[in-house]
């Protein structure tokens, strides 16, 4: 096999990986697996841990900053 087309199967495999991460933490039923998926599509694709995070605290109902009451 040519190095271009291990390239091509692993760049595929990333793709395939990362779409149905992406998909399960949208549309999954259970909270936690969405939670799970959001997590690990933080560490598949860098940068987007600030939007995951922001996403948790949305979902617990935080909004990240306290109020001091």
């Amino acid at each position: 096999m040519t190095i271009g087309l291990l390239s091509t199967m692993t760049a595929m495999l990333y793709g395939g990986t990362v779409s149905i991460l992406a998909l399960t933490a949208t549309f999954a039923r259970r909270r936690s697996l969405r939670r799970e998926a959001r997590r690990t599509l933080a560490v598949l694709v860098p940068g987007r841990v600030v939007e995951v995070q922001q996403a948790a605290a949305g979902a617990t109902g935080g909004s990240g900053s306290s109020t001091g009451n």
